[in-house]
């Protein structure tokens, strides 16, 4: 007797498709056949643009009818053929079948079936850029000749502009500030503790002593003194390595200091230090107290658009306390600005940007209905203020998992609100780091259309990148974003051509501390969109002075993002900003490039030579074959694609 049954050992199905052969277990042949053992439609039109479009073996993981496969495509034979996710269950099999009694012939096919997907070679995949550049049509600036004018005009815009980035001289806190920075940019362990630390201080509010607050600052310096050793000893590289003796000993000072001071003057200088920090990036407490930075910034022919603090909220009556505070914004910006009054890009000075997802404590991005009568009317609430006073309200970025249900409300509120269908100031921000940007752009560009409206769009790289990666990584899907830093960057420019194309229905708001992205904009407008208008500028408010001063001494139209709110609530902004600051391929990086009058190597050819090169990082889905435990991808939700076949099965 067979110690496991013999159907445990997965019989392989072949079924065809036009001229290709399509490989897949016995036991999934519902996901892929019909009643009438034809394919079903909705598989084809997933595999049909990759079949296509695309030449060279390949593996990759798919998501089928919410069942997450390893599909191999190979070219030369013409098949398909379909695996459990990462081969973990056939690598297993296959390890086992010397002292499980499986059938041999079903062994033989199975080892011959995985073989080939293992043995495809990883550098001759297509990357995800290419991928989207064949499959979806979009511009290919890596090879197409005709992008070549806009990379030289961009270039001669370019020098003019670090012309007046050279001019600029920071205040002496920002050189601080900026080395502080720059510290937790070159060492992950400074990053890590410090950053769990900021996160957790606003939570302490109700410790009046400062004990808990001394506790927990003794432990994170603590942690950190003892990673610190280990990574010495174990003499790590890279973002891992231990931080020089001389700054080492500086923490172990502050750690003695720390323990010997007592709880309440610590906890206070802590407070204030952390406050000091935040204002760089946060204007004030509120609008009125934002008067000092918003009079700097409108005296050097800047705008701004006002955030206000406030992400997460845990119940109705925070949400109704954050959409007050909006309002309070749209309403007081008349103390500021001229009402109803433009930039030379066309958009409202008066501008205001908001997050939805913080007008409800219990946002669920699967029931759409159910949360937007909670955030509906507040939006609605809003908008009508805003349309009333002549406010822009700009709908900010969010986490992936809101991205789509957001998009549907915003449109729906526009769509069924008579009082809003004339209302044009108002857009929202497309994240170019996200690999189905595109796809949600053309979403926009037809709610423009359907309103006969133009829309400004503010493209940003994107704000979530370590949260959704290690997301993607804990629960064996692959995280939304690219994992190439390259590869967002001519997205980002993708975008930015995909914008100016689709005048007059968008208005393209640039937001990048690239100062090369705002060449390339400029360049792409004059040579192959001039009748498109002026474009927006944004930066960050005190993130990279330098460009933003610099853009408008350009004589384009710039904007800050500016956040207003409490300065400890904040911190969760603050640590976002000391992240985006940190990272290798971020601000502090173009910053010192431009101080030292470098040029930046072009995103094109970074990719192109790290694919040469066999360097291109992957997704562990494809590039991390095994048969070990790892979680089994969950039903995400939040998508559309897979959440429809969870309602089918339960109808």
């Amino acid at each position: 007797m067979p110690l496991v049954p013999e159907n445990f050992l997965m019989s392989i199905r072949k079924t065809e498709h036009l001229d290709w052969k399509l490989f897949f277990y016995e036991e999934f042949a519902n996901i892929f056949t019909d009643h009438s053992d034809q394919i079903n439609e909705d598989i084809l039109n997933q595999i049909n643009p990759l079949i296509e479009n695309l030449t060279k073996n390949f593996r990759t993981q798919m998501v089928f009818r919410s069942v997450p496969f390893l599909v191999g495509f190979y070219f030369d034979k013409k098949e398909i053929r379909f695996y459990t996710p990462k081969l973990s269950q056939e690598l297993f099999l296959l390890q086992q079948s010397d002292i499980l009694d499986l059938n041999i012939a079903q062994v033989k096919d199975l080892r011959i079936h995985a073989e080939m997907a293992a043995s495809l070679q990883i550098k001759n995949f297509p990357t995800v850029i290419e991928d989207l550049i064949k499959v979806e049509g979009l511009p290919d600036l890596l090879k197409d000749a005709k992008y070549q004018a806009i990379e030289l005009r961009s270039a001669e815009i370019v020098k003019k502009l670090l012309g007046f980035l050279n001019e600029y001289r920071p205040t002496l806190f920002e050189d601080v500030s900026d080395f502080g920075l720059g510290l937790t940019a070159q060492y992950a362990l400074l990053r890590i503790h410090l950053l769990k630390f900021l996160a957790i201080l606003p939570s302490l509010d109700h410790d009046k002593d400062g004990r808990e607050v001394k506790r927990i600052l003794v432990e994170a310096l603590f942690r950190f003194l003892k990673d610190n050793k280990k990574a010495r000893l174990a003499k790590k590289r890279g973002q891992e390595r231990a931080m020089p003796r001389t700054y080492t000993l500086g923490i172990k000072f502050i750690y003695l200091i720390a323990k010997l001071l007592p709880a309440w003057p610590l906890a206070k200088s802590v407070r204030s230090a952390v406050k000091i920090m935040a204002k760089r990036f946060i204007a004030g407490e509120s609008i009125e107290k934002a008067d000092r930075s918003l009079r700097a910034l409108f005296d050097t022919k800047r705008d701004v658009t006002l955030d206000q603090l406030g992400e997460l909220v845990v119940s109705e009556k925070e949400a109704d306390h954050y959409k007050d505070e909006v309002l309070k914004l749209v309403r007081g910006f008349s103390l500021h600005v001229t009402k109803g009054e433009q930039n030379v890009a066309g958009i409202n000075r008066a501008h205001v940007s908001i997050k939805v997802s913080a007008l409800c404590s219990d946002f669920k991005p699967q029931a759409l209905d159910y949360t937007y009568n909670l955030v509906g009317p507040r939006l609605k609430e809003i908008l009508l203020s805003a349309k009333e006073e002549d406010v822009f309200i700009n709908i900010d970025a969010e986490h992936y998992h809101y991205r789509d249900v957001v998009f549907k409300i915003y449109r729906r509120v526009l769509m069924e609100t008579p009082e809003l269908f004339d209302y044009k100031a108002t857009g929202i921000v497309v994240q170019a780091y996200l690999r189905d940007g595109a796809k949600h752009l053309n979403d926009i560009i037809e709610l423009a259309k359907d309103r006969k409206l133009p829309m400004p769009v503010r493209l940003v790289k994107g704000a979530y990148w370590d949260a959704e990666t290690v997301e993607g990584d804990a629960h064996s899907f692959n995280a939304p974003q690219f994992l190439n830093k390259e590869e967002t960057d001519i997205h980002f420019r993708q975008l930015i051509l995909k914008i100016l194309e689709a005048h007059p229905h968008l208005k393209l708001a640039l937001a990048s501390h690239n100062f090369s992205d705002h060449g390339f904009a400029e360049a792409a407008k004059e040579l192959l969109y001039p009748e498109v208008g002026e474009i927006e500028h944004q930066c960050l408010h005190m993130t990279y002075e330098a460009l933003s001063t610099a853009l408008a001494k350009m004589g384009w139209a710039t904007r800050n993002y500016v956040p207003v709110g409490s300065l400890l609530v904040g911190m969760a902004y603050l640590v976002r900003r000391i992240m985006e600051n940190s990272s290798q391929v971020g601000v502090l990086t173009i910053m010192r490039s431009h101080k030292k009058h470098l040029t930046l190597q072009s995103p094109y050819a970074i990719h192109l030579e790290k694919k040469s090169e066999g360097k291109i990082v992957r997704d562990q889905s494809v590039s991390k074959l095994e048969d070990e435990f790892f979680n089994v991808a969950p039903l995400r939700l939040y998508l559309d694609s897979e959440r429809q076949w969870m309602e089918k099965a339960l109808t």
